[in-house]
């Protein structure tokens, strides 16, 4: 593998800095050289580390300033030739140091250093003073053919000085003075005496042997450098169609809510028309009623009638007023609902850019650094092929070793990944807040006793209660007797709107007036976590699928129906008599692990995430994974089948040895917080416990990426550090 020298001149051997030849070359750790006057005012300025100016990679100030980087002997050779070849060009009249005539000279001796001509050429060779410098002589016409190698201009070089004795020439290297070149004298006698000395030939077969292997290496690792740019494009490119996909998503999810707001308004207008309606129709009914009763009065009653008339027409101007009340606060209650909607786009829109521009940003650093790395990956290669073509034994023990050092890093960078580019090239944000989601905490129900007077609770009664609700007797009524419970399960419109409840004791329905009850429990709500009861042994439903175990969120309740989501049936329909409440709790919450054990068995269903806090044999702690299956053969110790996240597949525990996490594992807009302090690699530090942020992707079954507070960008951590925020 002999190269030519003519084809590194150009671009190979001029200081980055001044743009010319070397002149005394120094040579940085990362294998980039400069002239020692260019980079000595780097290395001045510099604290205690100084960056290399092509590549930016800091090493160790040296305690001699720019004289303790190591001389590039190699390149100033190489140098020398270059100069030599371009006075060989220009044809200029040397002086001939054999007959000290100016004429054109045949010849360098690199042994004195000095040209001849011709016919001092021939004598040079042949003379028996001068014999042995025949090996360390250049024909001028060797230059001009362009026929000189690396090889054959390390040949003619001869041994370097002792570094102890410069009228010596080097014999031996000092293996402990960094492969020092010293006389057979200062290896045995003086200053390197009891050090590891070796023989040139010998340590340079060495040195070749380990910078051949780290070439291996390194050239191994070619595509993934190169290729870096072209995934960089790539995940670059996946985020800019990310932005435009999720811009579209939230315009779509915003007209949407626009619609239902227009629905909304378009219902309440209609029902504010039926709600007159229907009491025009009754002022008719009564005014009727009160004039022929009054016809067939005795004329002497007549005041009476006109008294009642008058009262029917008073009470039902009232009900106007109140439903033109009702309906003005719906109407400001969509504007402002519509107002904040447009807000929330606006904000969503300003989050989606501004993740986007962060990542760009990003993108801009992570390309930086990987032309930097391709930058150090070409000069590398390129100074390690120049010096290995040489084969000089004194050029490779002197700078092979650093080599080798430099390679391993170079090495450990090009294996480098960037996992966090698949985040990097998502952008995410909370979704369009559903204008009429349902509310998380309902109002507290207030006691009888905080009432002034009877008429004060009935009026309270009277706009709070709601189907589902529970309600107690208070006054004897139609078969019902004080202290009764029952369950609204309808209204009667044709009575006032009183409600119609299924009372336990009676085991069926009666109406009672709203002076009569009082408010014990608000019942199941939208929103509320519920399952089927026991006791429904064939509930009604729209569609097959319902299971006793499962537990679901409330979507929707109509009068005595509701829809419930279960994680088997995502659009169940049926009874709210058929469902009941569940309530989920922490494992903090209990004293002991005995009373939680018994709370999961009472409380787990399918659908329902779960989490390993006891190493049974079959999962580790720690573990997460969804219920899919139970065995209730044996009521004691419940069986518990999970689908797991880390196996990716099903295995079947005991209830004792789990714990509910929720209705549903973590998913990307979920905001969560840290169970304990997370140390982070590198610079991100550590994400202190309780810090919460929200999911912004998941990287694989394990790992996910989490934007915290006053963080740039998102963190990745795995799912058995965090828990879902309350």
């Amino acid at each position: 593998m002999a190269a030519q020298l003519v084809e590194l001149e150009e671009n190979f051997f001029n200081c980055p800095i001044c743009l010319d030849s070397f002149k005394d070359p120094k040579l940085l750790p990362c294998l980039h050289r400069y002239c020692r006057g260019c980079v000595k005012p780097e290395v001045d300025k510099s604290d205690d580390k100084v960056k290399c100016p092509l590549c930016k990679q800091e090493c160790d100030k040296p305690t001699d300033g720019v004289d303790g980087f190591k001389t590039d002997f190699h390149t100033r050779n190489v140098v020398e030739y270059i100069q030599l070849k371009k006075s060989v060009a220009a044809e200029e009249v040397r002086k001939c140091i054999g007959c000290s005539n100016e004429l054109q000279v045949a010849a360098f001796c690199f042994k004195c250093r000095g040209f001849i001509c011709r016919k001092c050429h021939e004598i040079h060779e042949n003379s028996g003073m001068t014999r042995d410098h025949k090996e360390h002589i250049l024909a001028l016409k060797d230059v001009k053919d362009k026929h000189l190698t690396l090889e054959k201009l390390g040949s003619l070089k001869e041994a370097p000085s002792c570094s102890e004795h410069p009228e010596k020439l080097a014999e031996i290297c000092c293996v402990d003075c960094d492969n020092l070149p010293i006389c057979v004298v200062c290896g045995q006698y003086e200053n390197h005496k009891g050090h590891t000395i070796r023989g040139v030939r010998e340590l340079a077969a060495e040195e070749r042997k380990k910078i051949e292997h780290s070439m291996k290496a390194l050239r191994e690792q070619d595509g993934n450098v190169r290729g870096f740019p072209a995934k960089l494009a790539e995940a670059r490119k996946s985020l800019e169609v990310n932005i435009t996909e999720t811009k579209a998503r939230i315009r779509s999810q915003y007209n949407k809510e626009v619609g239902k707001l227009n629905e909304k308004e378009r219902e309440s207008v209609g029902l504010l028309a039926k709600h007159k309606a229907e009491i025009d129709r009754k002022e008719r009914e009564v005014v009727a009623d009160l004039n022929r009763q009054r016809e067939r009065e005795l004329k002497t009653v007549n005041d009476k009638y006109d008294k009642c008339v008058s009262e029917a027409k008073a009470k039902a101007a009232d009900e106007r007023g109140g439903k033109d009340t009702a309906a003005s606060k719906t109407k400001d209650m969509l504007t402002k609902k519509r107002s904040y909607l447009e807000n929330e786009l606006s904000d969503s829109f300003s989050s989606v850019d501004h993740q986007g521009n962060t990542n760009m940003k990003t993108f801009g650093e992570l390309s930086d650094q990987s032309t930097h790395r391709i930058q150090r990956y070409d000069n590398f290669v390129a100074v390690v092929t120049s010096v290995l073509a040489s084969r000089d034994h004194w050029t490779d023990v002197s700078c092979l070793p650093d080599m080798n050092v430099s390679s391993k890093q170079l090495i450990e960078d090009a294996k480098k990944e960037f996992p966090e580019i698949a985040a990097l090239s998502k952008v995410t944000t909370k979704a369009i807040t559903p204008v009429f989601a349902p509310k998380a905490n309902p109002s507290p129900i207030i006691n009888r006793d905080d009432f002034k007077s009877d008429a004060d609770y009935e009026k309270y009664v009277k706009e709070h209660l709601r189907i589902g609700m529970t309600l107690r007797c208070r006054k004897a009524n139609q078969g019902v007797q004080e202290g009764d419970t029952g369950k609204v399960i309808e209204f009667d419109w044709w009575n006032n709107l009183n409600p119609i409840c299924q009372w336990q004791r009676l085991g069926g329905t009666l109406v009672v007036s709203y002076s009569d009850v009082e408010i014990v429990d608000q019942g199941i709500r939208v929103g509320s976590k519920v399952r089927l009861q026991r006791s429904a042994v064939n509930p009604s439903r729209d569609q097959e699928g319902g299971n006793p175990r499962s537990v679901g969120r409330v979507t929707a309740i109509n009068r005595k129906n509701c829809t419930v989501v279960f994680s088997t049936e995502k659009h169940w329909k049926g009874l709210l008599s058929e469902v009941e409440h569940v309530s989920l709790l922490r494992r903090s919450a209990f004293q002991d692990d005995s009373s939680y054990s018994a709370y999961v068995r009472d409380t787990i269903g399918v659908g329902m995430a779960v989490r390993c806090y006891k190493d049974d044999g079959v999962t580790k702690v720690g573990d997460t994974g969804t219920v899919t299956r139970m065995d209730e053969s044996d009521p004691g110790q419940l069986t518990i089948e999970v689908r797991w996240q880390r196996q990716g597949g099903t295995q079947s525990v005991k209830h004792s040895s789990l714990e509910i996490l929720g209705l549903r594992l973590l998913s990307v807009g979920d905001t969560v917080r840290a169970e304990h302090d997370i140390n982070l690699s590198g610079m991100f530090g550590i994400i202190p416990r309780g810090d919460t942020g929200k999911i912004t992707g998941i990287v694989e079954s394990r790992w996910c990426t989490v934007l915290v507070a006053e963080r740039r960008r998102p963190l990745t951590v795995l799912f058995s550090q965090i828990e879902l925020s309350s």
